[in-house]
């Protein structure tokens, strides 16, 4: 039963947009739900939401915005061999799942605590903005992707804008476009150690003569498409880049940096994102404070002579072994893990230092992409850890 309802739940979600940067209606739609119920309902400037009732002892939190990619946000669910899926989209189960089992959740019990926060996508924008102030002495993030562990911290991150002093000479030649098209994608922290191939990073390994190049979709994403004009044999003049750009881009850092051994995950990568012509974003995690700024660091030398800026930069959250995560981890005998890449409990924590917090969630693979896609008997499970949890800590 609490399975249909979570469903059904999150079915109704997919069929609001709420893409990064448009979430109102979403939000509309959850506050007016809340107050139905009886909730105290707040929000901020930054498009955050807090509802609450009576005396929260748990604060549930999931972002409000969905990486849109393909046709979304038009989103057509499938259910496929056990997995909820969309046709040729992301699916948005990150983190539409979350919000479907804690509208589940603030039907059926009192005495909770629920955060909506804003944008998390485009650079966890809602949570650094927040204004509103929990009550509870436990905040469970569900914006995880792996039913069989607990997180108890995560990486921080930095998008990196650069821009390259362009140069062009005269040639003698004719047009052809090359392209990398229709790769598998996936997400830029998650999936950065997958050896899933980047577009614009296989592109510039494949063409010589550039008159223009354009890759890549989100600065969270692992490029899908990229094309470029290359100039071959021929009689008419066309204007190329210079050779050391070529040269420099294939010099910018990519992929994995560094390795953490003992949890056995990256502690430093760089995605290359997006570029058209002469502008490069990439996206920089890493899951300590102090190897993000080595990263940065490091881009700010392999980039002298170009105008680069740090943007949209949040930190990582230290692994702690909470109390809410060792109550946790008391039900499903998971292990306590990080994750490279940003969960919003890295600003929460800064925020509400005295909370004790950890993140877990169902099965969602290839988020960020139109491969996306979320296991059905993955949500019966959370769903029935998490009540156990509340059941523990009611009793407290």
């Amino acid at each position: 039963m609490a399975l249909k309802e979570v469903l059904e739940n999150f079915i109704k979600i997919t069929k609001i947009p709420h893409c990064s940067g448009n979430t109102k209606e979403l939000r509309e739609f959850l506050e007016n739900y809340a107050k139905n119920l009886g909730y105290e309902v707040l929000s901020d400037k930054a498009g955050n939401l807090l509802a609450r009732k009576n005396f929260p002892k748990i604060c549930f939190q999931s972002h409000l915005d969905m990486v849109c990619v393909g046709d979304a946000p038009k989103i057509e669910v499938m259910e496929e061999n056990g997995y909820l899926k969309a046709k040729n989209s992301s699916l948005g189960a990150d983190n539409g799942i979350g919000i479907a089992i804690m509208i589940y959740l603030m039907k059926k019990y009192d005495d909770l605590e629920f955060l909506f926060t804003n944008d998390e996508e485009i650079g966890l924008i809602g949570a650094k903005n927040l204004e509103l102030n929990i009550k509870s002495k436990y905040l469970l993030n569900l914006d995880s992707e792996d039913d069989d562990v607990i997180l108890i911290g995560c990486a921080g991150g930095v998008d990196v804008k650069i821009k390259y002093p362009l140069k062009k000479e005269k040639i003698n030649g004719s047009y052809g476009k090359v392209s990398v098209e229709n790769l598998p994608g996936g997400h830029s922290g998650v999936d950065i150690d997958k050896n899933i191939p980047n577009a614009i990073v296989e592109l510039l390994f494949k063409v010589d003569n550039l008159a223009f190049i354009k890759g890549g979709e989100r600065r969270n994403s692992i490029p899908v498409n990229a094309m470029a004009l290359e100039v071959f044999e021929g009689s008419e003049e066309i204007q190329i880049y210079d050779n050391e750009y070529l040269k420099f881009l294939r010099k910018l850092p990519y992929g994995v940096l560094e390795y953490n051994f003992e949890f056995k995950l990256p502690s430093k990568s760089v995605n290359f994102a997006l570029i058209e012509e002469e502008n490069i974003v990439l996206s920089a995690r890493a899951n300590t404070n102090e190897k993000l700024e080595e990263i940065k660091e490091y881009i700010k030398i392999k980039t002298l002579g170009c105008e680069v800026d740090f943007e949209d930069e949040y930190p990582a959250w230290a692994p702690e072994k909470s109390d809410l995560a060792l109550k946790l981890q008391e039900i499903t005998r998971n292990n306590l893990e990080v994750i490279h890449a940003g969960l919003e409990c890295g600003i929460l924590k800064e925020k509400f230092p005295n909370v004790s917090m950890a993140s877990y969630g169902p099965n969602i693979k290839n988020p960020h992409s139109v491969r996306e896609k979320v296991e059905i008997k993955s949500i019966q499970k959370i769903i029935k850890n998490i009540e156990k949890l509340l059941q523990s800590v009611t009793k407290e």
